[in-house]
């Protein structure tokens, strides 16, 4: 087994020693996790030589282009000021190697509406030692003349490595706030995905990747309206993945969901994934879906952790379902949820242990078709239906 990458390894170690608050807020702005920039180069891009206006009419595309082309490779940074940029999403703007893009408060890259199933505001693609920070990616799905279609992005990472996205919010968008594939040692912290169609944040492949203290809400429109789900396309891998810090709320479908469509087995693959200290709450309500939606879903893979979390107010608390085996679930509260608290079927070895399972409207743990003999210690109250 290859073993995880330092970054993960570092972040993990920290956290699985350390006391984690359930449910803590993100940090206002997530900007300190980013590095500090290897050269002092600063391009503005309201340069008259770059020639962005930022008045939110002028397509502005071109513009930000040449001030990313002015920097890309030197280690300086790419300065955003405050104002509204319009962008091709069509033609993206496509971040370079070894360069910062810093958007100040109040600056917006806005996408200019258009008709196509694929388009993204930022793209970061077969680069690497990039860092994006702050601003806001504001998509055009109340705009867009197409139907169908559901990869509209805020920002998509594809062959990407050593990223930093911190304080970014990308909302509005005709499919996922945040797309990731095929990248490694990328850090997510401080973002807000808001009002996406599709998904706040989608991870198709990837190894080595860390999202914190970050928010995913009111995702709604096209299936599977998630606030964060990592699901792999056949021939793809997820791999060593740390979720901590998030919020998941008012989302259609899943809060977080985790696994590999059943027609992909044996052709998709997700490994090491740890979920701790997260907030998943009020998930599912409106969903598109025939099937009941939950705060935390894991299917059909194994041996993911889902600890310390605060799970309520969503249709199921914690679901394990259909191969999601050898997973530990420890530590969580899950209160007040529409259906049951945590619920495991066509699972085995599993380890539901010391958790706060109380005032859920169904069960409080229900086992159908599924072990037993990894629950105990847990602390069951006021469900509707006791186990």
């Amino acid at each position: 087994m290859t073993p995880p990458p330092p970054l993960f390894r570092m972040l993990l170690a920290g956290l699985l020693g350390a006391s984690v608050v359930s449910g803590r807020p993100p940090e206002p702005s997530g900007r300190a996790c980013a590095p500090a920039p290897r050269s002092a180069l600063v391009v503005n891009v309201r340069n008259p030589r770059m020639g962005a206006l930022g008045d939110g009419v002028t397509d502005d595309t071109l513009a930000l282009q040449r001030a990313v082309d002015a920097v890309a490779g030197t280690g300086g940074t790419v300065s955003i000021p405050k104002g509204t940029y319009l962008v091709n999403a069509l033609v993206s703007v496509r971040l370079k190697s070894d360069m910062t893009l810093s958007l100040a408060p109040g600056a917006v890259l806005k996408a200019i509406p258009n008709g196509s199933a694929h388009s993204a505001i930022l793209l970061v693609s077969q680069a690497e030692h990039v860092t994006i920070t702050g601003g806001t990616l504001v998509g055009e799905r109340a705009g867009h003349t197409g139907k169908g279609g559901e990869w509209g992005h805020g920002l998509a990472l594809a062959h990407a490595r050593q990223v930093v996205v911190a304080g970014v919010t990308a909302k509005e968008c005709w499919g996922d706030g945040f797309y990731v594939s095929s990248s490694t040692e990328v850090t997510f912290c401080g973002v807000v995905a808001d009002h996406n169609r599709r998904q706040g944040m989608s991870i198709t492949s990837g190894k080595g990747l860390v999202v914190r203290d970050s928010i995913f809400r009111n995702t709604a429109g096209t299936l599977p309206e998630d606030g964060l789900d990592i699901e792999p396309n056949p021939g793809d891998s997820v791999e060593d993945v740390l979720i901590t810090g998030c919020r998941f709320e008012g989302n259609a479908g899943f809060g977080l969901e985790i696994g590999v469509p059943h027609a992909h087995t044996g052709r998709a693959w997700i490994s090491r994934v740890v979920v701790d200290g997260n907030t998943s709450m009020g998930n599912g309500a409106h969903t598109l879906s025939t099937s009941p939606r939950a705060g935390i879903e894991v299917a059909n893979c194994a041996g993911v952790r889902i600890s310390n979390n605060l799970v309520t107010k969503n249709g199921l608390g914690i679901l394990l379902r259909g191969g999601a085996d050898r997973c530990t679930v420890t530590g969580n509260t899950v209160s007040g949820n529409a259906g049951d608290g945590i619920v495991q079927y066509l699972c085995k070895g599993n380890a539901i242990n010391g958790n706060t399972v109380t005032g859920n409207q169904g069960r409080g743990i229900y086992s159908p078709d599924s072990s037993v003999e990894g629950v105990s210690r847990n602390t069951l109250s006021g469900n509707g239906l006791q186990r």
